[in-house]
């Protein structure tokens, strides 16, 4: 072979290997806007197993269990706590959240006359009344919660699909890592092999983090509106507790109604219970939840905030609760194979730039 047809050979060659690599970025990229929404329903399903995993881990390490009989208990346990959870407070919180959807819409109304009454009031209700969007999604706030537990088909169905995600893959996890493994090149295996542990363990503290402040924020929040004498003081630290999964959005979303509630008994307790979720919140951003996650990634709160509002404007709900962890994993992944692998293992393609004067 001469020269020029071991050239031309070689540019056919990479002309294959752009045109293959360009094919993949554009099936992949399409798959993501195509199936966007399938793509975060697996990745809750993933979320839903790593939830089932760690206990049943635990329970592993410290009992003769096999995996699949430790996380049999584990899910029999769950099983039995949310069956009697449903028995003794499902009658209770649908008459609470039933009493809401009256209660707050006259609240809304009562705080509006009691702003015309200040200095500057009217200006803030006449453009509360110019935003219709705005005011009718507080009067409608209570359907958009009990979306929540709805019945309906498109809803039954993304949890059914979320909760069979979740089964299968805790209790077979090791049939999709070996077939992820088999498509990575043997000698990148150990390297991907590193950067699974890691992401595991690095959404494991994160998931139980974020848990634990959950939990935290409803004790906290239902003890403190009952101290107060708020009414529905359960049902309304049960819903701090769920919108707290979503970081700095859920908290204000769930202190609108227990502010509104508050007012409907008088101004001064609407100012008591600004004050205790205003107290509850600084407790949980800077004492519960960094001395949990301080194994996992720090997320810059304007980096998580942008990405919420580009998520839940791009996919809804889905994408409100899996911008948090969906932030976490790139982290990681980034920090794997690119700082690690690629930057800090080239120090002269890092330094071939112009140098600082």
């Amino acid at each position: 072979m001469t020269s020029n047809e071991h050239d031309l050979h070689d540019f056919r060659r990479r002309v294959w290997i752009v045109a293959g690599v360009a094919t993949v970025t554009v099936s992949a990229l399409a798959a993501v806007w195509f199936g966007y929404r399938i793509l975060m329903l697996i990745f809750a399903g993933l979320l839903l197993a790593l939830f089932f995993s760690i206990p049943a881990n635990w329970l592993q390490r410290h009992t003769f269990l096999t995996h699949r009989w430790a996380l049999g208990v584990v899910l029999v346990v769950l099983a039995g706590l949310g069956v009697g959870f449903g028995f003794k407070f499902a009658m209770s919180l649908n008459q609470e959240f039933a009493q809401l959807t009256q209660v707050v819409p006259g609240s809304l109304e009562a705080l509006k006359e009691q702003l015309r009454t200040w200095p500057l009031g009217s200006y803030i209700v006449d453009a509360f009344d110019r935003a219709p969007s705005l005011e009718s999604a507080m009067q409608d706030w209570s359907s958009r919660v009990s979306s929540l537990f709805s019945t309906t088909f498109g809803v039954l169905l993304n949890v059914v699909v979320i909760v069979f995600i979740g089964l299968f893959a805790a209790f077979e996890p090791s049939i999709y890592r070996k077939g992820l493994m088999r498509l990575i090149y043997p000698s990148q295996r150990p390297r991907i092999a590193e950067l699974l542990g890691t992401l595991k363990y690095r959404m494991s503290w994160w998931l139980i983090g974020r848990l634990s402040s959950m939990t935290a924020i409803g004790v906290l929040s239902g003890v403190g509106l009952w101290a107060l004498n708020i009414p529905m003081a359960f049902t309304l630290g049960l819903l701090a507790a769920m919108l707290s999964f979503i970081p700095y959005l859920g908290p204000v979303m769930s202190a609108v109604p227990a502010l509104l509630v508050a007012f409907s008994q008088s101004p001064i307790s609407m100012l008591h219970v600004a004050i205790l979720y205003v107290a509850i919140q600084f407790l949980e951003s800077y004492v519960i939840t960094p001395l949990i996650q301080r194994e996992a990634v720090s997320i810059p709160p304007a980096l998580l905030l942008a990405v919420q509002v580009w998520l839940g404007l791009f996919a809804g709900l889905i994408g409100l609760l899996v911008a948090e962890p969906l932030i976490v994993l790139c982290m990681a992944v980034v920090q794997k194979l690119y700082v690690e692998d690629w930057v800090e293992r080239n120090p002269a393609a890092t330094s071939s730039g112009p140098s600082d004067p």
